[in-house]
């Protein structure tokens, strides 16, 4: 994994990890888009294998394809696979961060899309010597119809909303339950950590020793980079997503979602066999009217920037159809073990959730 670094006086050299788990379309969007914003790198860590996915994104100059426990899991407790995703995900980035040969590394979702005013390592450059890394804020993806587009990146995007908690349920009514801030998923954010110190790479913010479990390393917020979450490709997506956090269980303690977002996977397990009310589900978290986005962009928490991640794959994987109902049959395949289960425990059925053309 290691690479030479470059001469010292040059601009950092910075790249991005992922634990990816996910079809091929999005995967080889975050391949596209993080090589057109000029990641040095881009390390995909498959956490199951994906073949098809793997031949086709080991071609991109800079992309290293990995697999979870390539090493036997040298750094876990008693070398095994750690059950959580989320300990999984920690211990890849940290190797990377150790091993690449990077001066800097963001850490993030397959979901998840670092957008740049600037060159990041212009950036990166400035950064004080005694912060230890930098924060990205999230800009996540809403949907303003209920009809396909013409691809999965379509939409407007929500930001943190500082008077939420005064004015969320005036805006949103009911469906303010849930909402974090503002937003569906996490409001944490995701760290860029400079590397050579021994810090370790949690999911969201920078470890000073592997131990830690509060993050004590010295940061500031970028005023460059910002992180696209999309949070649910698709309505179906969005379903399976909640459906699987609904129905795994992990020894030890419990995994620390917020209550909001606890609401939206205990909602969709209740409604889990039909079909119309999880469609419902997805549009009350997921979904703004026009008179909402007006009122959230008075706020200043709604962003209408186009994303460019459909042209940034048409020009990397000309063959990638990120269509929504492509990406849904993908989804299929791919998750048939989850939506198999689903189909046993709660009579979930997908077929009328999955995209029209």
């Amino acid at each position: 994994m290691s690479n030479s670094r470059k001469d010292p006086s040059a601009l950092p050299r910075w790249g991005v990890v992922a634990t990816v788990d996910e079809p091929l379309p999005l995967i080889a969007a975050f391949v596209a888009h993080h090589h057109a914003v000029g990641a040095d790198e881009i390390h995909l860590f498959f956490d199951r294998p994906n073949p098809q996915a793997e031949a086709l994104v080991a071609q991109v100059a800079g992309v290293h394809v990995h697999h979870s426990g390539e090493d036997g899991w040298a750094r876990a407790w008693q070398a095994k696979r750690p059950p959580r995703i989320e300990a999984r995900q920690k211990y890849n980035a940290t190797r990377v961060l150790d091993e690449s040969g990077l001066d800097w590394v963001v850490h993030c979702d397959a979901d998840e899309f670092v957008t740049l005013e600037r060159p990041l390592e212009w950036e990166l450059a400035r950064v004080p010597p005694q912060k230890g890394w930098l924060k990205l804020e999230v800009d996540e993806r809403a949907y303003v119809t209920r009809q396909p587009g013409l691809h999965i990146f379509e939409g407007v995007f929500r930001r943190r909303w500082p008077d939420f908690k005064h004015a969320g349920e005036l805006l949103y009514g009911a469906r303010a339950r849930f909402l974090n801030k503002g937003l569906t998923g996490h409001v944490a954010g995701k760290a860029c950590v400079r590397a050579g110190r021994g810090y370790a790479m949690g999911v969201h913010f920078c470890l000073k020793t592997w131990d830690e479990t509060q993050n004590v390393v010295p940061y500031r917020p970028s005023y460059n980079a910002r992180l696209q979450h999309y949070d649910g490709l698709t309505p179906l997506h969005y379903v399976l997503k909640m459906l699987r956090r609904a129905s795994t269980v992990v020894a030890g303690d419990p995994i620390p979602y917020s209550g909001p977002r606890s609401a939206q996977f205990i909602a969709a397990e209740a409604i889990a066999g039909d079909a119309r009310a999880l469609s419902d589900l997805w549009w009350d978290v997921l979904g703004v009217s026009a008179e909402e986005t007006a009122a959230l962009e008075e706020c200043a928490a709604l962003s209408r920037d186009p994303s460019a991640i459909a042209e940034e794959v048409a020009a990397l994987f000309p063959q990638v159809d990120l269509s929504p109902r492509a990406f849904d049959l993908a989804l299929l395949g791919h998750e048939a073990d989850l939506i198999r289960a689903a189909r046993d425990r709660w009579g979930f059925d997908p077929a009328p959730l999955v995209s029209k053309p």
